[in-house]
């Protein structure tokens, strides 16, 4: 089967991983991006688009041209921005080809709700609320669909775990994009004497506390799954439009091996190897109590890391992900649901 996939082609991306799935299952996948159209390159398309109608339309008409040509037999959109004439653009040319939005992203970042407007055969979404409004009040075809990660690109270094906390020698690593919410969560585990160390993408609203732990570093590759297997906890707080879903961090962490304490949410019941409640927190006075616990007994950290590893290894790769995507589309036989699977709502 060929697949076009429109998206990000930075590394580590979403995108890059569903096409290496993809292509492991043995299907045909090519990314197109917007930085193919035009010298602007993606961040400036979209800044332009956004601003501009009529470049904004141009974009997707240009974008649906690359489509047709490569005779897709399924076209899987991740972008939430794109205007809605490249799916119309698209299914002129290909009625009988699924076009499918998956949407990976919080329900503050639906952007101006082009995905809403345009009129995609299928949606899936990670978050069961943005399913839920999709489905039974905007009359879409959406569904459930978890992120999750790649083992040939997130894997964990061949050493012992106690080996690898000790070259490393970070008691807490933070990643992400530095927003003003997430600052404010590290800087109470500063305040509280919590040796941090924060790596990621720098944030507009940076404070001081946090300026000095900041290692002006994104984490792809190896030097990832290097430093998420080695700190002794990988603290993940989410975004605070995460209803009740999670990142794709959380499946990355808990694939590579990492000790991860992340926050509570719904979703986490269904995907965890061990109770949740031993690695969630729900305010920031438990998640620095069970640093602090944690921190002091290694063994117990290790027992659940490897647990999380072994599950996450069995039921979280994103070539299970693109597997239930194709038979929900019914492009590829029904395969046995996860009893875990929350229900749509």
């Amino acid at each position: 089967m060929n697949v076009v996939i429109v998206g990000s082609s930075l590394a580590d991306s979403l995108e890059q991983h569903l096409c290496d799935s993809f292509r492991v299952l043995g299907h045909d996948a090519f990314l197109i991006d917007t930085v193919a159209i035009g010298p602007m390159g993606t961040r400036g398309n979209y800044w332009l688009s956004r601003f501009v109608g009529l470049y904004d339309r141009l974009v997707g008409r240009q974008l649906a041209g690359k489509i047709v040509n490569h005779k897709p037999d399924l076209v899987l959109v991740v972008y939430r921005y794109m205007n809605p004439i490249l799916v119309e653009q698209v299914k002129a040319q290909l009625p009988d080809i699924p076009i499918v939005q998956l949407n990976p992203d919080a329900l503050s970042n639906l952007e101006k709700q082009q995905i809403i407007a345009a009129d995609f055969d299928y949606y899936f979404s990670k978050e069961p609320y943005i399913v839920e409004v999709l489905r039974h009040k905007a009359g879409l075809n959406a569904h459930y669909l978890p992120e999750g990660f790649n083992p040939r690109f997130h894997q964990k270094p061949p050493i012992e775990k106690a080996v690898a906390e000790w070259l490393t020698d970070i008691d807490v690593l933070v990643f992400g994009s530095l927003y003003a919410y997430r600052v404010r969560m590290i800087e109470q585990l500063i305040r509280a004497g919590v040796k941090v160390a924060v790596y990621g993408t720098k944030g507009p609203y940076m404070r001081p506390d946090v300026r000095t732990v900041f290692q002006r570093q994104r984490l792809i590759g190896q030097s990832k799954n290097r430093l998420l297997y080695g700190a002794r906890i990988v603290f993940n707080n989410l975004h605070y439009a995460e209803v009740t879903s999670v990142n794709q961090k959380y499946f990355e962490i808990n694939g590579i091996g990492g000790f991860q304490l992340c926050d509570y949410k719904p979703t986490v019941d269904s995907y965890t190897g061990v109770p949740a409640d031993l690695v969630t927190y729900r305010t920031m006075d438990d998640a620095i109590d069970k640093i602090r616990y944690y921190l002091a007994h290694p063994a117990r950290r290790h027992e659940l890391a490897a647990k999380q590893y072994a599950h996450f290894q069995e039921h979280h790769t994103f070539d299970r992900r693109v597997s239930q995507l194709l038979q929900t589309v019914g492009l590829m036989p029904p395969i046995v649901q996860e009893q875990t699977r929350p229900t749509d709502r």
